[in-house]
């Protein structure tokens, strides 16, 4: 069964923020590699600017869940590019996550809203987790046996019944 995973209001305001901020000085670099006779230096430079702007957006946007899907052997985290595969066999637990437990925390290696929240982010009372997340509520923690642990926020909590019921099935 596929969940959906919208953004919540900070990722989309971050999200066109960015991109409109990006635009207008990705315009400034458009015109002035319009001006005659610009140096080598000053062209490089500008282009430089714009390709690093189109991979940023890129990047973050190829990267980003864009829904979940549940099968009787899997959870599938949907993503533009490179799809995050986990069999049920290598989950060792699964349960929704209380805002409090995620108050204190920091980005080692992540999005932090644009199109989402996702990477490697470190949580005082939970450790290294790998974020799938679109939203900040609806969080649910899956610890796999290999210690590793990931977040995800579907739309619909009911994903968390059938996950445990697949994982009652395989275990």
């Amino acid at each position: 069964m596929k969940y959906t995973a919208s953004l919540d209001t900070t990722a989309k305001i971050i999200t066109l923020l960015t991109i409109g901020l990006l635009l207008f000085v990705a315009s400034i670099d458009v015109k002035a590699l319009a001006v005659p006779q610009l140096e080598t230096d000053a062209i490089l430079i500008h282009v430089g600017k714009l390709l690093f702007f189109i991979a940023i957006i890129l990047f973050a946007y190829l990267f980003a869940p864009m829904s979940y899907i549940v099968d009787d052997t899997k959870l599938t985290i949907v993503r533009p590019v490179g799809n995050k595969k986990i069999n049920f066999t290598d989950i060792a637990g699964i349960r929704i996550i209380a805002e409090s437990e995620l108050i204190t925390g920091i980005r080692t290696f992540g999005v932090g809203g644009l199109f989402g929240y996702f990477g490697l982010f470190n949580y005082k009372g939970i450790g290294n987790v790998t974020l799938y997340a679109t939203q900040k509520r609806n969080r649910i923690l899956i610890q796999t046996r290999q210690g590793q642990k990931i977040i995800i926020t579907p739309d619909d909590l009911g994903i968390t019944v059938q996950l445990k019921e697949n994982l009652k099935q395989k275990h």
